[in-house]
């Protein structure tokens, strides 16, 4: 972490309070709600955050079609965040998020990391740095048998 407060590490922009597992939500809306609650509850989202979120998800689709598990990754504009931070969950069963690029593809998600980011620059390689990571099919199959809160964060953390 340098001393502009840009975080290197994915883990370093997770809490504990912001790692859902297994949560049993029935379609992405609902997904997003949550993590945007856990989000607000930290005091890190304006009230705005949620209703943004949903907007831009709406019109610019996050899930990722990755060789593993998909995953989504949404975020909100800066204006909407007070405190840089990722919320985490994995899902007990899969929701369907459009596909990033091709909307018209629904994509079965089963972990959504929602990115808090307060300035474009740091939102842009944030997304690039977890993408990234996620790339790596064994850590989203860890992250997915995650059975708690708890052991989210030490995974994302770890590396």
């Amino acid at each position: 972490m340098g001393s502009s407060g840009v975080h290197k590490a994915p883990g370093s922009l997770v809490r504990r309070e912001l790692c859902l597992a297994r949560l049993a939500l029935p379609d992405a809306e609902s997904v997003l709600r949550e993590l945007s609650e856990a989000l607000a509850r930290a005091g890190l989202v304006a009230p705005t955050f949620c209703e943004a979120l949903l907007a831009r998800e709406a019109s610019s689709p996050t899930g990722l079609p990755l060789a593993g598990r998909k995953v989504a990754v949404p975020h909100a504009d800066p204006e909407h965040v007070l405190t840089p931070a990722i919320a985490v969950c994995t899902l007990a069963r899969p929701v369907r998020f459009a596909e990033m690029g091709n909307p018209t593809s629904l994509l079965a998600v089963e972990a959504v990391f929602v990115l808090a980011l307060t300035d474009k620059e740091s939102a842009q390689a944030e997304l690039v740095r977890l993408i990234g990571r996620l790339q790596v099919p064994e850590l989203v199959d860890e992250l997915c048998a995650a059975p708690d809160g708890d052991a989210l964060l030490a995974l994302l953390q770890e590396r």
